[in-house]
């Protein structure tokens, strides 16, 4: 009855209640280098086009990696670094970094990714984009997009050395979704084009990007059995059909077998709110801060 009643007065006090989940090396963390890495332990990197030109100055491999953070007396340190270290991404098209998770898509959460970002690397041009994606693998083991957000680089920005939160929500998962109960998978990936961004006069490839604390959350599971975004009467309607039911009941919110006050006092914790995740304010202004400075 203690986790009930706290879970109540968390709900209506934030909404719906959110629940971390790994994203091995989020932080870039491994492996430890004294400078920089090309290697990026749990995370994998696209594969090579055709196209890409290996002579001109870079291997493939190199164009994304880890790095060390200058100290915090350096005026070129990233001042809200995740632990010591953070990657890099070259502003080419196709170059990206992507792992498949342990979790699935659980019918009935939201999901909300978060990766810090910094443009401007290396002169670095204007209206450069970069996205953040959640997918899952077909059949045929393809990357298919459940969400993606982007944000694009401005030049009048310059190189800040801060991180700023980049954001993607998706929405609640439904029975019907061909994603349910499928692994979940996160991507950071150049949105530039081939071969246009490649052009020497009008291209905009060069220069990279600084990634660090990927952070990937899901919703508590709330009591809006409708899915009709919001927690009323008819989930309460719901409720009172199976009230008492300890036998296949499928508003069970506690876990326990029936549905009982327990699960009610839940419903009330939720009551007329909106059943998505929602950012905390200060992610929410980091969010404002993003489309005015890398959007159009």
């Amino acid at each position: 009855m203690v986790v009930v009643v706290g879970l109540y007065v968390a709900a209506w006090a934030g909404g719906f209640q959110v629940e971390p989940l790994s994203v091995p090396n989020g932080s870039f963390e491994s492996p430890q280098t004294l400078f920089v890495s090309p290697v990026i332990d749990s995370w994998r990197k696209s594969p090579k086009p055709w196209w890409y030109d290996e002579s001109g100055g870079y291997l493939w491999t190199q164009l994304t990696g880890v790095f060390l953070n200058l100290p915090p007396e350096d005026p070129e340190t990233i001042d809200n670094c995740d632990g010591q270290q953070a990657a890099w991404l070259f502003a080419v098209p196709e170059v990206g970094l992507f792992q498949d998770l342990e979790a699935t898509y659980e019918v009935g959460r939201f999901y909300r990714l978060t990766v810090g970002v910094i443009g401007g690397g290396a002169n670095m041009k204007d209206n450069v984009p970069i996205a953040i994606r959640l997918y899952y693998r077909d059949e045929q083991d393809n990357k298919v997009a459940v969400g993606a957000t982007t944000c694009v680089y401005r030049t009048e920005v310059g190189y800040v050395k801060h991180l700023s939160d980049v954001i993607l929500e998706i929405g609640r998962v439904q029975e019907t979704d061909v994603w349910a109960g499928k692994n979940i998978g996160v991507e950071i990936v150049s949105e530039l084009v081939f071969p246009t961004d490649l052009d020497p006069e009008t291209g905009r490839a060069g220069g990279f990007w600084d990634l660090d604390h990927v952070r990937l959350e899901k919703s508590a599971v709330g009591p809006d059995f409708t899915a009709d975004g919001i927690v009323n009467f008819e989930d309460l309607a719901m409720m009172a059909q199976e009230w008492m039911v300890c036998e296949a009941a499928t508003v069970d919110l506690t876990g326990e077998g029936c549905v009982d006050m327990d699960d009610m006092a839940i419903v009330a914790g939720f009551w007329l709110q909106e059943a998505y995740v929602q950012p905390p304010t200060d992610s929410l202004t980091v969010v404002d801060e993003i489309q005015a400075n890398f959007s159009e």
